[in-house]
């Protein structure tokens, strides 16, 4: 699909769709005439990168996410690199975790409040009925 298009589908602008490319976080097809093809896959792509951001990680540590595989195997036979590489890569792993668990707690805790508001408005109106 065009740039258009795969803005419109995954309702992200263009110009965010561009600077994802210039951070070497999403990879579309080049076409004949310097036009761009997006596919599904680049779509989950960019699903992904949106389920991140919302988890707090920056933009670099979703990078370093989506290289780990080409770093690690570019660093070839040096085990301190690649020891940085997988350190660097927990740390992130384990900061998303913790955001993931605060937000699974702000979403139990706001679950209870509109559980209470719900039942608060049900019996109201079914004590409407008891009015004069």
């Amino acid at each position: 699909m065009k740039t258009g298009e795969f803005s419109i589908k995954s309702n992200i602008s263009i110009d965010t769709i561009r600077y994802y490319e210039k951070l070497g976080l999403l990879h579309p097809n080049k076409l004949a005439n310097n036009r761009k093809d997006y596919t599904e896959d680049n779509l989950k792509q960019l699903q992904l990168i949106t389920m991140l951001k919302k988890l707090n990680l920056t933009l670099n540590d979703i990078g370093v996410l989506f290289n780990l595989d080409a770093v690690y195997d570019a660093s070839e036979d040096n085990l301190d690199e690649k020891i940085e590489i997988i350190k660097k890569s927990e740390s992130i792993l384990k900061k998303a975790y913790s955001n993931l668990l605060e937000t699974e707690n702000q979403i139990r805790m706001s679950k209870k409040l509109l559980e209470k508001s719900i039942n608060k408005i049900d019996n109201v109106f079914e004590n409407i009925g008891d009015l004069p």
